[in-house]
């Protein structure tokens, strides 16, 4: 059966975690503003002098590592904790962070999967569901303290390729394997 893609409606993202409880997945279900995911392949222009301007081809180069950027409603610190590649939430009544200068991200990496909600039911069917096989959160946090909009954090789930059997370079994919 073909993959199917959702054309509208919120998900749910499940994260396998740091390694801090290993087996322990982490689902995000109160998002605000969208679950967005991104990526791009690039190309070079080819031209050459008798087009003038006009390319005549194109060569890849690569792509932007895809990114699955979710902003985060009504979370916990124990949840936020995860998020952090360096910090501490014990008891899970405060955050500390501290800075993570010269960390080997890929180490932490681990699959995330955006999961289509339908009428307040959270997709089955992995044909719909979005894998980043190998992603880390990155945080970019603006909180504003007023009376007019409602504060949520922002994680930046950036995708690598995959060095695991039977999908050694692969970054992400729609559907079961």
């Amino acid at each position: 059966m073909a993959t199917i893609i959702k054309e509208l409606g919120p998900c749910v993202v499940i994260w396998d975690g740091r390694g801090i409880n290993p087996g322990t997945p982490l689902e995000f279900q109160r998002t605000l503003g969208g679950v967005i995911f991104r990526y791009e392949e690039l190309q070079v222009p080819i031209k050459r002098d008798q087009a003038g301007e006009t390319e005549v081809s194109a060569v890849t180069t690569g792509v932007v590592n895809p990114e699955l950027e979710v902003n985060l409603s009504e979370i916990d610190v124990k949840e936020l904790n995860h998020c952090f590649m360096n910090s501490t939430a014990v008891p899970a009544t405060n955050l500390k962070v501290s800075n993570p200068v010269g960390r080997d991200l890929y180490q932490d990496s681990r699959q995330v999967i955006a999961k289509p909600i339908e009428n307040g039911v959270v997709s089955l069917v992995e044909t719909e569901w979005l894998y980043l096989h190998r992603a880390i959160p990155r945080v970019t946090m603006e909180i504003t303290y007023d009376n007019a909009g409602q504060r949520f954090h922002k994680v930046m789930f950036k995708g690598f390729p995959d060095n695991q059997s039977g999908r050694i370079h692969e970054l992400w994919r729609y559907g079961t394997d």
